[in-house]
């Protein structure tokens, strides 16, 4: 007797169960009751005969292989669906008719549609699933959190597996896509991503209107702002344009620049990359990785090789320190060491323009010839311009009043955007070598404020003209010899130069100046403070030497 009230009393909570859960479905996409019959259940479940180790499964399952998500900074180990996912697939891969179930056998009736919800059978454009989330795995990734601490909305499988599931319920839709909990601000992907610098970042914070973006994705969101959409400014979960990564589109620079056209952020980024020189982002498509070698990876820029869009930040600093905007970006050290976390701004810069084997090459042909910048700009060498460290000379009078012999500046302080818009940063320019000014370095140049805007930036046109540091100068301008003949602005390495004849970045340009002919020497010799003498040919006249 106790046996058969056991048996009501179940029949009557499942009855009860199922009724609350019909009510969660009615009228939501997983309801299908209007081609069954009404039975809004029966497509995924049935009482008797259903799949062996199921939730009562009715539908039948995919026999598909499937090309399963892979990333180079991916930890997890994926393989093909299992679990609960393999459930979810047997109608959202599209192989298998939605009627088809176990306990109707094959109906012939209709596909799920093409769309948003027909994930196919390739899923390396669809966040992982089927992986064990384990609490190594945190360890080993970093910026995932703990599995203990996820929130309670978020299930894994009896085996630790994350699955469908774990982000979905199909259930409920009180959220919006089946989703276990709310995802506006990235409620829902924070649960498990714990990335740094996120939570202070720009994009996390900003209230720009991201439905201005060129991009449907935003424009179709639910939400309206950058803080609010959170994650999927940049990432979408399934059906991602740029699979590695989960981006919107395949091209990199383009999930950047949907917003940073003037569309949505203040800054037109599109506009500089377009000018005559520039890091132009748009040139390679598919040879950046975030793990590759900063020695001997092929030629390429995008923007996530200077920028964090995790991490970027408007928190003001002082060189050489990091700028906000390029926080939590991978480096080389002045020493030639990789850093993941660069803390000054030129060790961003060293990863490209340091020992890579295929930097770019000077279009000056100088006496001693130096392309790696880690190098140029090294403390001991004999001069440099002060960007690892304050320069050498205790006597540079020709310093606007706002800088001194102890300031530091940052790279961008000349390679930088010509506009003086809020765009900043070494994006595009007018100017040849991406600077932030015009600096000729033809021969027989007029001299001018405009000419040499750039060297006018931090030295004092004034000064330089009225020979100040160099008794000289003005006579060397008035003849048009243009200030790269005598001055290599990065600095001459001390495997190669001297302070006695490298100081105050003396490196000829070859052809402007020539050996002198007496003597057959090319050479600047420093003979003390303001004087030296040089043994050269320029603009048809010998210094056998010339002193000062």
């Amino acid at each position: 007797m106790r046996n058969k009230y056991n048996i009501i009393i179940i029949s009557i909570s499942v009855m009860i169960f199922c009724s609350i859960v019909e009510g969660q479905i009615e009228n939501t996409p997983h309801d299908l009751s209007a081609i069954s019959g009404g039975n809004t259940c029966g497509f995924c479940h049935t009482p008797h005969s259903a799949v062996s180790g199921t939730p009562l499964w009715n539908h039948k399952l995919s026999d598909a292989v499937y090309s399963i998500y892979r990333s180079s900074s991916l930890e997890a180990n994926v393989g093909q669906p299992t679990g609960s996912s393999k459930l979810c697939l047997s109608c959202h891969d599209g192989t298998i008719a939605l009627t088809e179930t176990i306990s109707s056998g094959p109906t012939g009736g209709a596909y799920i549609e093409p769309g948003a919800s027909n994930l196919g059978t390739d899923l390396s454009d669809d966040h992982p699933i089927s992986f064990v989330y384990s609490s190594a795995l945190a360890v080993e990734d970093t910026q995932l959190r703990s599995p203990l601490s996820l929130p309670e909305q978020l299930k894994l499988d009896k085996t630790g597996e994350l699955q469908c599931t774990t982000c979905h319920d199909p259930h409920n839709n009180q959220y919006g896509n089946f989703l276990v909990m709310d995802n506006r601000k990235s409620g829902l992907c924070e649960s498990c991503h714990n990335l740094d610098g996120w939570l202070s970042s720009v994009h996390a914070v900003s209230t720009a209107v991201s439905s201005f973006a060129d991009d449907f994705y935003l424009q179709t969101s639910d939400y309206g702002t950058l803080y609010e959409n959170g994650c999927n400014n940049c990432h979408r979960p399934h059906s991602a344009g740029g699979k590695e990564r989960l981006l919107h589109f395949s091209q990199l620079e383009e999930n950047c620049l949907n917003c940073h056209s003037g569309l949505v952020a203040s800054t037109d980024l599109r506009t500089d990359i377009s000018k005559v020189s520039s890091h132009d982002i748009t040139k390679y498509h598919g040879v950046h990785d975030p793990r590759e070698s900063t020695t001997f990876s092929v030629m390429h820029v995008e923007c996530t090789d200077c920028h964090n869009p995790h991490s970027n930040s408007n928190i003001p600093v002082q060189a050489p320190v990091i700028p906000g905007v390029m926080q939590n970006v991978s480096g080389v050290t002045i020493l030639g060491s990789p850093t993941e976390k660069a803390k000054y701004e030129y060790e961003v810069c060293f990863k490209c323009h340091g020992d890579n084997t295929n930097r770019i090459s000077s279009q000056i042909t100088r006496q001693i010839t130096q392309t790696n910048t880690r190098l140029e700009f090294d403390p001991s060498n004999p001069s440099y311009h002060p960007v690892v460290s304050s320069g050498r000379s205790q006597n540079v009078p020709s310093l606007i009043t706002s800088m001194t012999v102890t300031s530091i500046i940052y790279c961008i302080d000349c390679h930088s955007s010509d506009s003086t818009s809020k765009t900043k940063g070494p994006h595009g320019s007018i100017n040849k070598h991406l600077l932030a000014g015009r600096y000729e370095t033809s021969d027989f140049t007029q001299e001018s404020s405009f000419s040499y805007e750039l060297c006018y930036k931090c030295h004092s046109r004034n000064s330089i003209l009225n020979n100040e540091s160099f008794v000289k100068h003005k006579e060397h301008l008035d003849e048009q010899i243009p200030c790269s003949a005598c001055h290599d602005p990065h600095g001459i390495s001390t495997a190669q130069g001297t302070t006695l004849n490298n100081s105050h970045l003396i490196n000829f340009d070859i052809s402007i100046v020539q050996a002198d002919p007496t003597t057959g020497r090319l050479e600047f010799e420093d003979t003390g403070l303001f004087h030296g003498r040089c043994y050269l040919k320029c603009h048809n006249k010998t210094h056998s030497p010339g002193g000062y």
